[in-house]
């Protein structure tokens, strides 16, 4: 919970994620694991002849799983609580949490408080999705996409050099498999580096034109990868 005090804000006990939802996103973690240990003891193992390139899905597959916990265990921006009563308060309060309400904050209705930035809830990491763990949310689709592209190609170059009719049943079904996947995932990194490169939320992506200036992207996707803390948040949460 969140206290005012004076000009200063305090953090107690702040519980990272939704507790009810973790053995959600546990499952997520495993379900991940064992489709990664497939890939590596199965499919690599068998098909790949490019020791790199293994190398560099397996790096992937690593990077996938190490974002997959910081989009969990980093807090997404929850925006400071106040109290009614306080003379030297004159802003603008959630009328559920009583968090103070600034653009771009929106409270969530599954863990009861509002997030700077506010994207969306993700059941599957079993948090908020805002200002402070989008950019590992980006780095968990994209690292995911990455490691599953590459598989893709493999076994798609093997199904022109296989002889075998049960190998080729095999690696179509594998092929069909991980294209499904990505049909799913493509939109999530699609969207999550649009908003990134033109600073928007998910609330805002259709409401604003986009901005193809390379110099505005450079400036937005500086900004998303760099900012890790807005000054009020600093000033709660280190010195407390």
């Amino acid at each position: 919970m969140l206290n005012y005090n004076g000009n200063l804000w305090v953090r107690n006990n702040y519980v990272l994620g939704n507790r009810t939802q973790y053995p959600l996103f546990l499952g997520t973690v495993a379900g991940t694991l064992l489709l990664y240990l497939y890939c590596d003891f199965v499919l690599l193992k068998k098909y790949c002849e490019v020791p790199n390139l293994s190398k560099a899905i397996v790096t992937f597959q690593i990077l996938s799983i190490y974002s997959m916990f910081r989009v969990n265990m980093t807090e997404p921006g929850v925006q400071m609580q106040t109290i009614l009563d306080d003379k030297n308060f004159y802003g603008k309060l959630c009328e559920k949490c009583k968090a103070i309400k600034i653009d771009r904050c929106y409270h969530c209705k599954f863990c009861d408080h509002c997030v700077n930035d506010f994207e969306a809830h993700c059941f599957l990491m079993a948090t908020c999705i805002g200002r402070r763990n989008i950019k590992y949310l980006l780095g968990l689709v994209t690292f995911t996409g990455m490691a599953l592209y590459l598989l893709l190609l493999i076994l798609i170059y093997k199904l022109f050099v296989s002889d075998c009719n049960r190998e080729l049943t095999f690696i179509i079904l594998n092929i069909v498999s991980l294209v499904l996947t990505l049909i799913h995932l493509n939109p999530f990194i699609y969207t999550t580096w649009r908003n990134a490169s033109q600073n928007w939320t998910k609330k805002e992506m259709n409401k604003t034109k986009f901005n193809g200036s390379p110099s505005f992207i450079y400036k937005n996707y500086k900004q998303f990868f760099t900012q890790i803390c807005d000054s009020q948040l600093y000033a709660s949460f280190v010195q407390y």
